[in-house]
């Protein structure tokens, strides 16, 4: 049985941003996508539910899955024929989603960073924190509050590296994606640097950055059939990688690389780079090492 991109949806048009991205996943490999949709009881999102009054009538739990399920079926109906199921389910959606996500038949998460809903839906922003930390699948983040065209393009993918062959392994991922969709391949090293004017100081940046540029071009090399080209520059890591995607239209890095002195710890910077991007964000788990960073 071939696997499933998840598409978590809240019923807002903002977390809908996603579907163009998931639909053009899973066209270009074949796959199917799975609109989920996570019902959370009334009494769940109080303060202090123990001492609130008890929800008001039009709360109706199964009024709520009804008009839920209408909304799944509508969205389904928006796609090509065949191409999504619908789910739905009760409790808490970050939960919910790494839960099914977990079951083997999920290929990658694909979800808004900013959706929001009514009450008693998701406030998306935190849900895609807890997703992008749990996840054991990549997830690609959209953020939503940047307008998604009904049929986007992928032309260029940004893959940042760091030296690592943890870095390396989101590499992978936006190979397959490239292969699928005729994108060329942006290899990108940042080498971060201290604005003193020290001789020393400068002299190691520069060979930092020529040491960075060996490594870009060994990996490029790995890879002769593939359309790659190399850039490192000067930059902050997390600025460095915002501002390097302007020009690309996704962004596929590990959430777990790590390397020596003076370079990148991704699993913090993923988080950062998530914060500020606008471009669509494929986040790489690190099933070898955990998932958990090394010092």
């Amino acid at each position: 049985m071939s696997k499933k991109f998840l598409v978590p949806l809240d019923g807002s048009k903002l977390a809908e941003q996603a579907l163009p991205w998931a639909e053009l996943l899973a066209e270009a490999t074949g796959s199917k996508l799975e609109l989920l949709s996570c019902y959370e009881p009334p009494a769940s999102v109080y303060m202090l539910p123990d001492f609130a009054a008890p929800p008001p009538v039009y709360f109706d739990q199964a009024s709520q899955h009804k008009e839920m399920e209408q909304y799944l079926h509508k969205t389904r109906a928006s796609l090509p024929q065949g191409l999504a199921t619908i789910k739905q389910c009760e409790g808490d959606a970050g939960m919910a989603i790494l839960d099914r996500a977990s079951s083997g038949e999920i290929e990658a998460i694909v979800m808004a960073s900013h959706g929001r809903g009514g009450l008693g839906r998701w406030l998306l922003g935190s849900v895609a924190t807890k997703i992008v930390r749990g996840s054991k699948i990549p997830v690609l983040v959209v953020n939503a509050s940047t307008k998604v065209p009904p049929h986007p393009k992928v032309e260029r993918i940004l893959v940042p590296l760091d030296g690592s062959q943890l870095a390396e392994i989101g590499l992978e991922h936006a190979l397959e994606i490239a292969r699928a969709v005729g994108a060329e391949i942006r290899l990108y090293q940042g080498v971060p640097h201290t604005p003193i004017g020290n001789p020393t100081l400068d002299a190691a940046v520069e060979f930092e950055v020529v040491n960075a540029q060996e490594y870009l071009d060994k990996v490029k090399s790995r890879y002769p059939e593939a359309r790659l080209s190399t850039k490192v520059r000067v930059a902050g890591p997390t600025l460095g990688i915002v501002e390097e995607s302007e020009d690309c239209d996704l962004v596929v890095m590990s959430s777990h690389g790590r390397s020596g002195f003076r370079r990148w710890l991704l699993g913090s910077i993923a988080e950062n780079v998530l914060q500020a991007i606008h471009k669509p964000l494929l986040i790489v788990y690190n099933h070898e090492h955990g998932g958990g960073d090394e010092s």
